[in-house]
């Protein structure tokens, strides 16, 4: 849950305090999402993954890593206690770049498949 601080005077103590101006569920986030989808849908607009909240935590990961950003810098900007888990990105992002300079790879799908996910 996402809390947005506002700070406001207390009318009893006349203090100023942090206050809430509402929570952000992941629900919340999620019916957004699904409803900007839908209105994008409305105008012929498509998109060829998922849309969901870690599709813009991966799609943030992978931006950070395209400008450069340390692999230590992005661990902690992605809250990560293992630096395993942001080293996910980086096997992501050498294929990206193998792609788009037309490296051609002799893997079957199911074996590149499974390096993505760790399990090679």
């Amino acid at each position: 849950t996402l809390k947005i601080p506002l700070e406001r005077r207390n009318k009893r103590t006349g203090r100023m305090e942090k206050a809430r101006i509402w929570e952000i569920t992941d629900r919340t986030v999620r019916t957004w999402l699904s409803e900007a989808v839908e209105a994008a849908a409305a105008d012929g607009v498509t998109f060829s993954v998922p849309v969901t909240p870690h599709t813009f935590r991966h799609s943030y990961a992978m931006h950070m890593l395209y400008a450069g950003i340390p692999l230590k810098v992005l661990q902690s900007l992605m809250g990560h206690k293992s630096i395993s888990s942001t080293e996910v990105y980086t096997k992501v992002f050498a294929l990206d770049v193998a792609a788009r300079h037309r490296v051609q790879f002799q893997m079957p799908e199911a074996d590149a498949v499974a390096m993505l996910k760790g399990n090679i």
